[in-house]
């Protein structure tokens, strides 16, 4: 025997209401029926939802936290880094102003063989300074670009021209 139904109305435009039917078709079942699964089935979600939920949003609270905290350490990090570039930036221009200050000036005469010494050591300094990052710094590398370990940095020193090294520059 049926239980007693009563009838609920709802108003759909006429592709939802072309979709649901079609649903029902593909399910066998009546629209009525169908819409009836549906929405107990959407009562069902909604009511046990309530549990997980809570769940989810705690989840969500926690992983939320997290990140809070790391975009903060991060964000300290950088600023930190930040202000150590700005010291080399300094150091830097004040390097730049001590060398242009005690330089003397070359004559007229001699600025073609300074211009073509200091390019000279110049790319060497850079070739020096692309090895250090490109391998990463390590005491041996520092060693050799400062000319006071290893034995083959002085072997490279002994077979380069007088004019390339920056001992013979000071």
């Amino acid at each position: 025997m049926r239980k007693p139904a009563h009838e609920v109305s709802c108003y759909l435009t006429q592709a939802e209401a072309r979709e649901l039917r079609e649903e029902a078709a593909a399910r066998h079942l009546s629209l009525s029926r169908h819409l009836r699964q549906c929405l107990l089935h959407y009562r069902a979600l909604s009511a046990g939802a309530d549990g997980g939920m809570r769940q989810l949003s705690i989840a969500l609270s926690d992983i939320e936290a997290r990140l809070a905290r790391s975009v903060e350490t991060q964000s300290k990090r950088i600023s930190a880094l930040y202000r150590e570039q700005q010291v080399l930036f300094a150091m830097i221009d004040r390097l730049a102003f001590i060398l242009s200050v005690h330089t003397p000036e070359v004559p007229d005469e001699l600025r073609n063989a300074a211009l073509a010494a200091g390019t000279r050591l110049y790319n060497h300094w850079r070739s020096a300074v692309m090895e250090m990052t490109e391998g990463g710094a390590s005491l041996d590398s520092l060693n050799r670009v400062n000319g006071s370990a290893a034995e083959p940095a002085e072997q490279e020193e002994a077979d380069e021209p007088a004019g390339d090294s920056i001992d013979a520059a000071r």
